[in-house]
């Protein structure tokens, strides 16, 4: 047994070798790491990487169509405002019987209207002129008899997403419709193509269908790159430049998202990213662009600054452990791209804060928390996860602070009743499965490390939030069963500190544990037998888990909230309590598995840790 780990510690020296041999010829090697993180994060804002493209004063015009009419069948040209493909003319119109029916002008003004405020406000995918045109012709004709089939299937999905601000009233019914309308075998694409595949996949996730709204947002990735919104090749097409830009970079953030809410890969290549930022000051009438050198700040941009440091997060994730040096230049980022926004979004801040304007504020907590998180792994020594978790903790405090504004009285409400509801409906409708799952992770981490007062704040965002996107409702089942099984574990009354706890750092990880790469309770066979010989089961009975028809039962959000205010009284009661890490722990010793000290030959490995269990 020594032999064999003699070997393998020499086979690790040999790769630890190469590996830095590797480092040392890296040309990024002698940056510090936050310069070589930031690096990336800044390469947009001084425009697209330019091209080297040849240039001639022949007259190709002639060619050209000739290359075009025999080149038919085999390539197709790229998509310039001089051969911007008809809309209306490249779609058939629908049928009569095959006609979908109108819903009521008033049930459509409201949900088109919830739309902008929800989602148009933050991401304006849809050139709203353009659209409001389509949409009033349509209304006057009483039928989308006219009406391009992708329209149509876009108008639909707008529908669909409008009623996410109306718990989700028939929006399935709009959802399917759009789907039916959107042709999955047409080889010629548009805008509104992605448009559409982008808002189902939207849909589809605010209906907690992650895998399902995680095709959809490929579809509409790879539609978005065969017509060429991720570059600004053509000089002559400006108009549609300014249009295309909110369309590409509202797609790269919800793939951005999406990626970093699975713990799977994200699809778009920053380094195929080249297009100008969208401008809040850019705006396309009748009579081409109006063009305004300053530049406001933009919930899109205000996002698309935060996704951009995501980006190179997403790389990092794919390791168990991040070094401290890492976890600091991310730190460091994540300031800058706080420290850039407007005054009132900062943390310190007091005054109300709209929630339609906090969601860059979100994903920047969200993606801090999940840079910490990543080292709460089972492979990582205990100081490292104990730190962990605080991080983790002083991000869910940050977030918890960010919340409180969201819920104070609105400036201009007449009275303190109207107020009241007023902060309710606001952060309803601004709310989706992103800010849900956020608020849950960081309600964990609160209740875990004894900070009750911010996690019943937290909580009573969710509560309020109540069945206004699904997977609210599942938070809320899985943090009932988790602060039920942490007051079963303070009533113990056990010396131990909770970071040594393996069951209950299991489900404080929550989420984690659905990624392939950085989850480890499922893993099973010969890693996890050598890994945790103290496991009880090398198998998992994957038919005991509950379907979508066998939901657990609950208490709800009254029961947690109760559950939260018991733990708190308790709490005051014995201040004494902290979960932190006892001294004892402090010091690692390692020990061969053969050792004198143990009966029938066995190690006694209390508070150590076994040369096995580090290989």
């Amino acid at each position: 047994q020594v032999q064999d780990l003699e070997k393998q510690l020499a086979h690790a020296r040999q790769q630890l070798s190469q590996l830095q041999s590797q480092k040392s010829d890296s040309p990024e090697t002698g940056l510090n790491p936050r310069h070589r993180i930031s690096t990336q994060a800044h390469r947009y804002e001084s425009g697209p990487r330019k091209r080297l493209k040849t240039s001639s004063h022949e007259d190709f015009s002639k060619i050209s169509s000739d290359l075009l009419y025999y080149g038919h069948g085999i390539f197709k040209p790229p998509l310039t405002i001089n051969q911007k493909r008809n809309t209306a003319a490249s779609f058939p119109n629908l049928k009569a019987m095959d006609l979908p029916q109108l819903p009521p002008k008033q049930i459509a003004d409201g949900l088109l209207s919830m739309y902008r405020i929800s989602f148009h406000a933050t991401f304006p995918l849809i050139d709203w002129d353009t659209f409001y045109e389509e949409y009033e012709s349509a209304y006057r004709q009483g039928s989308l008899q006219r009406a391009p089939q992708i329209w149509s299937a876009l108008f639909f999905a707008v529908l669909a997403c409008g009623t996410l601000s109306n718990s989700l009233r028939n929006g399935k019914g709009f959802l399917d419709q759009s789907q039916k309308l959107f042709d999955h075998t047409a080889d010629d694409f548009t805008l509104d193509h992605v448009r559409t595949a982008l808002l189902n996949s939207v849909f589809l996730v605010e209906l907690n269908r992650k895998s399902a709204g995680w095709t959809w947002l490929g579809v509409a990735i790879r539609i978005g790159q065969d017509i060429g919104l991720h570059h600004e090749y053509f000089k002559d097409a400006f108009i549609d430049q300014v249009i295309n830009r909110p369309v590409w970079w509202t797609t790269y953030v919800c793939d951005r998202l999406l990626s970093l809410e699975l713990g799977r890969p994200p699809m778009i290549n920053d380094d195929d990213c080249e297009i100008h930022l969208p401008s809040p000051a850019e705006k396309a009438g009748r009579r081409g662009p109006k063009i305004i050198t300053s530049h406001p700040s933009s919930p899109l941009s205000a996002s698309i600054q935060i996704i951009r440091g995501i980006s190179r997060l997403l790389k990092n994730l794919k390791e168990s452990t991040l070094p401290s040096g890492t976890i600091q230049a991310f730190d460091l980022l994540f300031d800058d791209c706080m420290t850039a926004l407007p005054a009132q979004h900062q943390i310190n801040a007091r005054e109300y804060l709209d929630p339609h304007e906090a969601p860059p504020l979100f994903y920047l907590q969200n993606a801090r928390l999940t840079l910490h998180r990543q080292n709460l792994g089972m492979k990582n020594p205990l100081e490292t996860r104990s730190k962990a978790i605080d991080n983790c903790n002083s991000v869910a405090k940050d977030t918890a602070r960010l919340i409180s504004r969201c819920m104070q009285h609105p400036p201009g409400s007449p009275t303190e009743a109207d107020s009241h509801d007023e902060w309710k409906r606001r952060l309803v409708s601004a709310a989706n499965a992103f800010l849900c799952t956020h608020i849950w992770r960081c309600t964990l981490f609160l209740a875990f490390r004894a900070e009750y007062d911010f996690a019943l704040l937290c909580a009573e965002a969710s509560a309020t939030l109540g069945n206004a996107r699904p997977i609210n409702a599942a938070c809320g089942r899985y943090l009932d069963f988790f602060l039920q099984r942490l007051t079963i574990r303070l009533g113990e009354d056990r010396e131990t500190s909770l970071d040594t706890d393996e069951e209950m750092l299991v489900l404080l990880s929550g989420d984690l544990q659905g990624s392939a790469e950085n989850s480890w309770v499922w893993r099973m066979g010969e890693e996890a037998t050598q890994g945790n010989q103290d496991s009880r089961s090398n198998s998992i009975n994957l038919t005991s888990f509950t379907t979508h028809d066998e939901t657990p039962q609950w208490s709800h959000w009254d029961g947690v909230l109760s559950t939260l205010k018991h733990l708190q009284e308790q709490r005051q009661r014995m201040p004494s309590r902290i979960p932190t890490v006892p001294p004892s722990h402090a010091q690692v010793h390692l020990v061969s598995p053969i050792s004198p000290g143990g009966s029938d030959g066995q190690a006694s490995t209390s508070g150590r840790i076994r040369i096995a269990d580090i290989m």
